[in-house]
């Protein structure tokens, strides 16, 4: 039983650094999901910004709906400038169609003359033939004064309706190619984007594998506490069966104690006729007298078990071997209480390192959560501290300790607050969860703890019930619970 006992203890401690290792590749693994949440809200946050930046730089190149509809009214402008350019080149080749109309009239009535002047030699018809001549000199100098101005007004319209749709068409096709740079540059953001949320899955889905294996794990340590608890009850059914050995030891050694006093006083008895002489002195009738009174003797004895000595050896090697047994099961005993004494120093010692480790974190926590007193935790039997409790004394004013049960609310809430994350410090878990722990505390102190909570949230996570705006405000997600009009529960949920 002892080296089972020890090899049990063994196998506990081994399985304990089992489930500490596993425990420290869970805290790594949360880490790590952590830390691609974060690389997750950032990469949104750039994406976020990606899109501002394109929103101003489309702002920039006038690609707003307000700015092509100041081109598109720049571009009707110069269509009415160039109609209006075209009506007035219209009017003026109308206007040349008509002096041009009178040219021919002129030259006509020109020809008309000239034939008249070759059939009429009148000096007074040569005089009025100069005069118009001169006057169609004129009339040809203003033609093609006419004409000059005509070709300049269609090279001046030309200019400018040429460098104003050169100007349009560039700035369109810049923007243009801006657009589809903009496009290309989106796509390959939603590219990234896709691969950002396929590494999302990938995590999510080794997040649930890690979480399946420690739930496993978890399970075959509940499954190697009950195997414990069943050694345990084993050997205390084995130590119920040697003190019932023992017992039924002391009850034989009596009875054989009985045995041999009995045998003891029969050889007493015999031993007071050895080397008794003949009494001749008596007569036949005392000697029947005396042979009556030794058969009545005989008689209140009983009768006389002649397979004594045989069952005396019986007993007597029964006897042995029960003291035989009695001293192994005795030495057994000594090294089961040894064992138990070295346990129990052994689990003293823990205990105390423990006890240690953990009043030291209470007292840190303590100063941290409130300025204006101290804590302490103590032992109330330090000689066998596992008869009795451990006391939490909280000095709040004064030089005095006084008792957690002297104190108030709020600063009982403080007090069970700090130790505690003191036992989380010395043996951290990975969830918890608490409900309006808050709920006697002020604002200030609700400030205290919230951030104290937003710091070890790092490691763990925190789920808080809690109606104080201090608390809410650290948060990183919210959840809203309701009920309706039916009396369903409503669920809302925020992330901060």
């Amino acid at each position: 039983m002892g080296f089972k006992e020890e090899d049990i203890a063994n196998e506990i401690e081994k399985y304990g650094g089992l489930i500490k290792d596993l425990k420290n590749t869970i805290d790594v693994l949360e880490k790590t999901r952590i830390e691609n949440e974060d690389l997750i809200a950032n990469l949104r946050t750039k994406k976020a910004g990606l899109e501002g930046e394109i929103i101003k730089i489309e702002k920039s190149l006038h690609l707003e709906a307000t700015d092509l509809e100041a081109s598109e009214q720049k571009k009707s402008s110069l269509l009415e400038l160039e109609k209006e350019i075209d009506k007035k080149i219209k009017l003026v080749q109308d206007k040349t169609n008509v002096l041009n109309n009178e040219l021919t009239t002129i030259k006509t009535e020109r020809q008309k003359l000239r034939s008249a002047i070759t059939q009429l030699s009148n000096p007074t018809l040569i005089a009025e033939l100069n005069a118009f001549e001169e006057k169609l000199k004129e009339l040809d100098e203003s033609i093609i004064r006419i004409d000059s101005e005509i070709k300049n007004v269609d090279i001046q319209a030309e200019d400018i309706y040429k460098k104003e749709v050169e100007k349009t068409e560039e700035i369109i096709k810049g923007h243009e190619k801006e657009i589809l740079d903009f496009n290309d540059e989106l796509k390959n953001l939603i590219q990234v984007v896709k691969e950002k949320n396929y590494e999302l899955k990938k995590k999510e889905e080794m997040a649930q594998d890690f979480n399946a294996k420690f739930k496993g794990l978890f399970h075959k340590s509940s499954e190697i506490d009950k195997e414990i608890q069943r050694n345990q009850a084993t050997m205390n059914n084995r130590q119920d069966d040697s003190r019932r050995v023992e017992v039924r030891a002391n009850t034989l050694s009596i009875k054989s104690a009985e045995m041999q006093s009995v045998l003891s006083g029969l050889n007493l008895e015999f031993q007071q006729y050895e080397g008794v002489k003949l009494d001749l002195s008596k007569n036949e009738e005392q000697l029947k007298n005396d042979i009556r009174k030794f058969e009545k003797m005989q008689l209140e004895i009983g009768s006389v078990n002649m397979r004594a000595l045989e069952i005396y050896d019986d007993v007597e090697k029964q006897y042995n071997s029960l003291m035989e047994k009695k001293n192994i099961l005795g030495k057994e005993k000594e090294d089961v209480l040894k064992m138990m004494q070295e346990v129990e120093g052994k689990k003293k010692d823990l205990f105390m390192k423990v006890f240690e480790v953990v009043n030291g974190n209470f007292k840190k926590f303590f100063s941290l959560l409130t300025t204006k007193g101290d804590a302490t935790l103590v032992i109330e039997n330090e000689e066998n501290p596992f008869e009795e409790g451990v006391r939490i004394n909280v000095k709040i004013t004064g030089s005095k300790f006084l008792d957690i049960r002297s104190l108030s609310g709020g600063e009982k809430t403080l007090t069970a607050l700090a130790f505690i994350f003191a036992i989380q410090e010395h043996e951290p878990a990975s969830f918890y969860v608490l409900d309006e722990v808050d709920a006697a505390l002020d604002k200030h102190n609700s400030e205290k703890f919230a951030k104290l909570i937003r710091k070890y949230s790092e490691n763990a996570q925190y789920l808080i019930m809690s109606h104080n705006d201090a608390v809410i405000s650290e948060a990183d997600t919210l959840y809203g619970v309701s009920m309706n009009e039916h009396g369903i529960s409503q669920i809302v949920s925020l992330r901060v």
